[in-house]
């Protein structure tokens, strides 16, 4: 196995244009490493991103644009984060250990698309935005909902590369909750639930917004749920209703953890248990 350490993104994206799926980028390592030990992938070639200064940088003016090598621990306690993107923090710092939250990064966990990492439902409730940029095809951008495709399976094509994680700003008054379901709190959620809502000045919701972890083979926009709650009052069974939308939308994948039907029932009593911490 060869190592290519580049110094920039034009010299990443020059290696990747030229050696496509036999390369595999590595950022902190804690998602590809787990992979290659398990026998998963075996790259002839690692593209390291740890010499590349732009891809560390944290920026904030009005929108956040989240450099993809910023790890989950420098997300987590930036106070501007905690502020703006509450939910985005939060769900940084339920990332596993703090080793892996100094080494991992939003990029990566970004990039390997494991369903059931706490980040993902966190960016698609947020209105998040994936940059990528290739040689071929130059920058560009795919909302987070759009980007999740299947297990570790994004849209991005092999010789692109994930540069940052873009947000827009949080609508006045929003409010969230991260709630994960896990059997220890250092692992991967078996259902993770970002919710993000917005109420009128009558007090029915104006917008709601949900990304699920751990209720398909990829993280999921609940669609159902949002519209069960749109202009409604948040009552108890509104409240219900949305997480039992949730789970009819859901298709979690049996393993070990559970289920289809028992992990379907936790998307929908944790669906709702989200709405409430958000709305209480």
């Amino acid at each position: 196995m060869n190592y290519a350490e580049p110094t920039t993104v034009d010299e990443a994206l020059d290696v990747l244009a030229e050696h496509g799926d036999d390369a595999k980028v590595i950022a902190g390592g804690q998602s590809l490493l787990i992979l290659m030990r398990e026998g998963f992938v075996r790259p002839e070639l690692l593209v390291g991103l740890s010499g590349i200064p732009a891809l560390r940088e944290l920026e904030i003016d009005g929108a956040a644009r989240v450099g993809a090598m910023v790890t989950h621990a420098e997300v987590g306690r930036d106070d501007r984060i905690a502020e703006r993107w509450p939910l985005l923090g939060t769900a940084e710092r339920s990332v596993s250990t703090v080793q892996v939250r100094n080494r991992g990064t939003l990029g990566g966990s970004v990039a390997h698309a494991f369903p059931t990492a706490d980040a993902p439902a966190a960016l698609i409730a947020g209105d998040a935005r994936v940059a990528l940029a290739s040689k071929r095809g130059g920058s560009r951008e795919v909302a987070a909902e759009e980007f999740f495709v299947g297990v570790m399976e994004t849209v991005a094509e092999p010789d692109e590369l994930v540069t940052a994680i873009t947000l827009p700003p949080q609508p006045d008054g929003a409010r969230w909750a991260y709630v994960k379901y896990a059997i220890r709190p250092l692992d991967f959620a078996i259902v993770g639930v970002a919710a993000r809502v917005v109420l009128a000045g009558d007090g029915t919701i104006a917008e709601a917004r949900i990304g699920l972890n751990g209720a398909a083979n990829h993280t999921l926009r609940a669609t159902d749920a949002e519209a069960a709650l749109t202009g409604r009052e948040p009552t108890p069974e509104v409240l219900a209703q949305a997480g039992r939308a949730a789970a009819a939308q859901s298709k979690p994948l049996a393993d070990v953890d559970g289920t289809e039907d028992y992990k379907r029932r936790v998307v929908g009593v944790y669906t709702t248990r989200a709405l409430q911490q958000a709305l209480g």
